[in-house]
């Protein structure tokens, strides 16, 4: 039932209150019109900075080599002339980490200068030793991201070397031994090494204080690639785990994280930063050492939506048609590899590898000896499961796999410079199938080896 008040129910004292809280509304009518005039000025939506884009480019070399700077430099350039190419940071900020040496890093902006028409490297906060190591470090270099450049999305570019999920405690010369123990090589297991490079990498006769490997292949001639994830100093060293634990910490989420490393769109790494990044952007492969490139897939990238597909494949295309025709690169949404995992425990219950199934028939993606990387697809393919898990799995894979591309061909250059074809390519790789010992011993401490077996 509806009922209506009458004025001639009011009191005096009813009127009165009316008056006031009439006279009290108009005056909160006028303040509200006062701070939404200050509103708009100072949120207006064509000037609030829609994205931040770390560029994290960490130590790559050892104490006397400065590992892959060069060619970060020249994609920090590629960076910029993207900018430049589209007039400006389009409601954007473009933060980069740079070591310029094992023990020193800054914080740059990158700021468009119209009148020059070219970016400058402004210096925001140097860094000493390498911190950027830890969990710690990671998340005071994201919560300085956000002091400098707060953003509605933040997005992550990592270039440095990189071996995928594995963990740096199980090498111990990078990429050619795993760490069995913490006893010396033997003498022929070293002497491929000069007798300064085995010094630096902490070898000595009671154990083995470090990991290490060699920068690049053994011909000077050969194509150069980004492979080996912290090269000679350990504590430089960095697990996948930590870099996800760093931006946890952090209170961040990613847009992407693009990572311009080699052997990094694994499962097992999508699954270790399923909580951090909405998709993560990599290669199953070597990643030629100059890089991905940036100024050609810079507008996909620097966009509050960015386009995963033309990352993809401007980047393959690039090397098709290049000197160095290798490269396969793949967009994965790590908010579906949940429901993959869940999947793939079922067919982990119910299947495994026969005998009879020759390894060399699984799409192999790295140059390991034996191989670490299998292309996922085709594994599963290779254990026979029923056609409903097969459909399932399937189903919940393309959900997956935001994109993905590749050339004929992968390279590597870890024991020599040689090149393999690739038949099939999903976009992304499982190590279960592995007789690799860093396979074998860490494979089963990853999320991702937990929630599937």
């Amino acid at each position: 039932m509806c009922h209506t008040l009458s004025t001639k129910h009011l009191t005096f004292l009813d009127i009165n209150m009316i008056k006031k809280l009439f006279t009290l509304f108009i005056c909160m009518i006028s303040l509200a019109m006062t701070f939404t005039s200050c509103s708009e000025e100072a949120f207006d939506t064509d000037s609030v900075n829609k994205q931040t884009i770390l560029v994290f480019y960490p130590w790559t070399g050892s104490q006397s080599s400065t590992g892959l700077l060069g060619y970060l430099q020249n994609n920090i350039d590629s960076i910029s002339d993207g900018i430049i190419d589209r007039k400006g940071l389009n409601n954007s900020r473009v933060l980069v980490f740079l070591s310029d040496k094992y023990n020193h890093s800054t914080l740059y902006d990158l700021q468009y200068n119209a009148t020059t028409k070219s970016v400058d490297r402004v210096p925001l906060k140097e860094y000493e030793g390498a911190s950027y190591a830890s969990a710690e470090g990671i998340a005071d270099i994201m919560n300085e991201v956000k002091t400098q450049a707060s953003a509605l999305n933040y997005a992550l570019i990592v270039g440095v070397h990189g071996c995928g999920w594995t963990y740096a405690s199980d090498w111990s010369r990078y990429p050619y031994y795993a760490r069995p123990s913490v006893t010396r090589p033997s003498d022929s297991a070293l002497s491929g090494y000069s007798a300064a490079d085995n010094s630096a990498t902490g070898y000595s006769a009671t154990g083995i204080s470090s990991f290490s490997g060699i920068q690049f292949g053994s011909d000077p001639n050969a194509p150069l690639t980004r492979f080996f994830g912290s090269v000679s100093l350990a504590e430089n060293a960095m697990d996948i785990s930590t870099l996800a634990e760093g931006i946890r910490e952090s209170g961040l989420k990613m847009q992407y994280i693009l990572f311009d490393a080699c052997y990094m769109s694994n499962i097992e790494t999508a699954y270790e930063l399923k909580d951090v990044t909405n998709y993560m952007i990599a290669s199953g492969s070597e990643i030629m050492a100059a890089g991905l490139p940036y100024r050609s897939m810079w507008s996909y990238l620097n966009s509050a939506t960015p386009n995963y597909s033309g990352i993809v494949s401007t980047s393959v295309n690039f090397y098709k048609n290049s000197s160095a025709p290798f490269c396969n690169l793949a967009a994965i949404d790590c908010r579906q590899v949940e429901k993959l995992a869940s999947v793939m425990k079922e067919i982990n219950a119910q299947y495994q590898l026969s005998a009879s199934v020759s390894l060399d028939s699984i799409q192999h993606l790295d140059g390991f000896r034996p191989n670490l990387f299998y292309d996922l697809e085709t594994y599963v393919d290779s254990l026979h499961p029923s056609g409903y898990l097969l459909d399932q799995f399937k189903s919940q894979l393309k959900l997956t796999i935001k994109a993905s591309d590749h050339t004929d061909e992968a390279y590597t250059c870890i024991y020599s410079s040689d090149s393999f074809k690739i038949k099939n390519y999903c976009g992304i790789t499982i190590s279960d199938p592995s007789q690799h010992s860093v396979a074998i011993k860490g494979r089963e401490k990853t999320g991702w080896g937990k929630a599937t077996h």
